[in-house]
């Protein structure tokens, strides 16, 4: 028997919806497995500058700007070593103005301690993203996939996510672009494991495995 079937989401989904359930099967090792590393503080400054980099880029065009502008910060991407690059090393990097500017604040942000990242891990979702969300460039889509990945919360449900809620649609037939509140009433029944109902249908949409 795989050790997976005694995990509580695993428990949880089976009984609260067998479609997503069955669905999970082939793939609940794999989700399960990246959600089960351990929280490291000393490394959430960078978790978060990476999400900034990456945002509206391939991943290949986000790898290489996050190994440029890490070479600059001479192997480790900090709130210290943000705060003394200059804008132009910044620049050639290949960042764009907006995302140094969101890479500045929120390096001043954690400096003067408006976001500490442990305390961050105590707060209820909503404020936590609030907390997040406050430092410009930084939506609540960036907020939510922080809590979900880094902080590992494990009842993060995006409604902004677009693969998310695609993989929905097909999962469920929901018609395309269905009012929010058809998806949030499917999510409510996987509280409190959201994130694991998540991370199964994104991993749907990407191996395009549905029962």
């Amino acid at each position: 028997m795989k050790a997976y079937v005694q995990h509580k989401a695993v428990k949880h989904l089976k009984k609260v919806d067998p479609l997503l359930h069955a669905a999970a099967l082939p793939h609940y090792e794999t989700v399960l497995a990246k959600g089960m590393h351990r929280r490291n503080y000393s490394k959430l400054f960078a978790h978060l500058a990476g999400s900034i980099v990456s945002q509206q880029l391939s991943t290949k065009a986000a790898d290489t700007i996050w190994g440029r502008l890490k070479g600059k910060c001479k192997g480790e991407v900090t709130a210290e070593t943000i705060l003394k690059l200059r804008i132009t090393s910044m620049r050639s990097a290949g960042l764009s103005a907006a995302k140094i500017k969101a890479l500045k604040e929120l390096a001043k942000a954690v400096q003067s301690g408006e976001v500490d990242f442990k305390k961050l891990a105590k707060l209820p979702e909503e404020e936590a993203i609030t907390t997040l969300s406050s430092v410009w460039g930084i939506g609540r889509w960036t907020a939510e996939m922080f809590l979900m990945f880094a902080l590992l919360r494990e009842d993060i449900f995006s409604l902004g996510d677009l693969g998310l809620t695609r993989s929905m649609e097909t999962l469920y037939g929901i018609p395309k672009d269905s009012p929010k509140a058809v998806y949030l009433e499917i999510s409510e029944k996987w509280s409190p494991y959201r994130s694991t109902a998540s991370r199964v249908l994104w991993r749907l949409r990407d191996t395009k495995s549905y029962r």
